[in-house]
């Protein structure tokens, strides 16, 4: 696998990683013929992310070659040494022209060159284990409930959590009223707990169609990330859900780029439990 990825697009390949940075600790590539796939999970099954980068992306693009009965290579990294590569992404917008992503499979390396100002490049040598494809199953079209809005507008509500909330309630109501609260757990001593609930109204999303009175409660950390990669990128993002217990699944979508997070959630059964399960 072959791939450059030129100007302003290095800035957004970085802020991919650093999205998925908040998920897991090792990062999934796969070459495909219909673009490149970076790919997350976390420790307990419970959130996983895939971003598909359409050839068209890349200034250059190429995936390898399969035989008849083989796949194309696919590997995992670890997380903290690619992260590494784009951890400034100021730096990277001033001075990376481009980048040049190689996979050789009989070396086992992954190597990533960024190419500077002043003829100044940097080579990166990455070990990687061969792995198997990671993909989590769900259907978007089974969802009873949908939201779209401007990432700006979700961004803006919850930067009224404190950093440490570990999840969030998302609920719907009169109106096609939707409102944000911390999840707080039924044992929890009301006077030694605050609450803080937002309600945005329905002319904020670009559309809403919600089944009334449902709700969901997910972890807020990886929302966070994802929200971070839309804002700074001015895509609206899509939330796809159902009843409690069932993955709620986040997308952004673009000529070039395809997002997806799912995000396992809090069943009522599992209310008074810390944090959420994994779910089918």
């Amino acid at each position: 696998m072959k791939c450059v990825i030129a100007g302003g697009n290095v800035k957004v390949f970085g802020r991919a990683v650093h999205s998925l940075s908040r998920i897991g600790d090792e990062l999934y590539l796969e070459p495909t013929e219909s673009g490149l796939s970076l790919r997350a999970v976390n420790s307990s099954r419970s959130a996983f992310a895939s971003f598909l980068f359409a050839p068209l992306f890349f200034q250059l693009y190429e995936p390898g070659s399969a035989g008849p009965d083989t796949e194309l290579f696919r590997c995992k990294v670890h997380m903290k040494s690619f992260l590494g590569i784009f951890r400034s992404l100021p730096s990277l917008e001033k001075s990376v022209g481009k980048c040049l992503i190689l996979l050789k499979p009989r070396a086992s390396r992954l190597v990533l060159q960024l190419h500077c100002k002043y003829g100044v490049t940097k080579t990166h040598n990455l070990a990687f284990q061969e792995c198997e494809r990671l993909q989590a199953v769900f259907d978007t079209q089974r969802c009873a409930s949908r939201l779209c809005a401007p990432a700006r507008v979700l961004a803006e509500a919850v930067v009224h959590f404190p950093l440490t909330l570990a999840e969030v309630t998302l609920g719907t109501g009169p109106g096609g009223k939707i409102s944000l609260r911390n999840y707080v757990e039924e044992e929890a001593e009301p006077s030694k707990t605050m609450v803080t609930e937002l309600w945005l109204a329905e002319d904020e999303f670009q559309s809403v169609a919600v089944t009334p009175g449902s709700h969901i409660t997910f972890c807020l950390k990886e929302f966070r990330g994802l929200l971070s990669f839309a804002e700074a990128s001015n895509l609206p993002l899509t939330i796809h859900f159902d009843e409690p217990g069932r993955p709620a699944i986040f997308t952004l979508d673009d000529t070039v780029l395809e997002v997806h997070l799912v995000l396992a959630t809090l069943s009522d059964l599992e209310s008074n439990s810390q944090s959420p399960s994994t779910n089918g």
